[in-house]
């Protein structure tokens, strides 16, 4: 499952506001699967999403604008005004500060 990690004693971890990939095991704990942590948010404070992000935590992906570049999806955020996920890329290991869209990024090609 997917959903925003709402939970304001996640903050510390990084991880308020992010959208995160999700389970709940038998005990009813969440296990957050992407981005990897050991954080256990409260149920009650994840709110799930209808559809996953286009992108996914350390997919290559590259801008539109710019095809000869290759970056790796590090941040999946949520934009509550737009409603939908806003995505941040590390390009040779510096996260660029420009939020990307769904529209902005391609998947980058295997060759």
């Amino acid at each position: 499952m997917w959903g925003i990690c709402l939970d304001s004693a996640s903050i510390q971890e990084g991880l308020f506001q992010k959208v995160i990939q999700y389970s709940v095991n038998e005990n009813g704990e969440v296990v957050i699967t992407l981005p990897e942590t050991a954080f256990k948010p409260d149920i009650k404070q994840i709110r799930e999403l209808s559809a996953p992000p286009k992108f996914i935590y350390k997919e290559q992906v590259s801008p539109c604008n710019h095809p000869d570049i290759t970056g790796i999806i590090c941040d999946i955020h949520w934009h509550f005004k737009l409603n939908c996920c806003f995505y941040k890329i590390s390009i040779n290991g510096k996260v660029k500060s420009k939020r990307y869209y769904d529209d902005d990024l391609a998947f980058q090609r295997k060759i």
